[in-house]
């Protein structure tokens, strides 16, 4: 995802550039001078989530670590949350 996203933001930008100098001419095509504020979303994009991708690799480690912690989704599907039922009221563990 991080790679296509510098590709789409790197391209966006030298197009733009190229639009805005008029190295390129595009007088009639005025919507092609979105390009270049499009490739700065796109670089701050990438810049989100390359910064994100290390974060991310450490808690999916984390996460395979400690496979017997299930999560209250997993257990609400398993039907393991009725099970600790007590007297018709819940008991919320901490």
């Amino acid at each position: 995802m991080t790679k296509k996203l510098f590709i789409l933001s790197v391209t966006s930008l030298a197009l733009g550039l190229a639009f805005v100098t008029d190295v390129v001419n595009v007088q009639n095509a005025v919507a092609l001078y979105v390009a270049l504020p499009a490739g700065a979303i796109f670089l701050g994009l990438f810049m989100v989530f390359k910064s994100l991708e290390k974060e991310a690799s450490l808690h999916d480690a984390e996460q395979a670590v400690r496979p017997g912690i299930e999560t209250d989704v997993e257990r609400t599907q398993h039907g393991a949350g009725r099970s600790r039922e007590g007297h018709g009221k819940p008991i919320v563990a901490h």
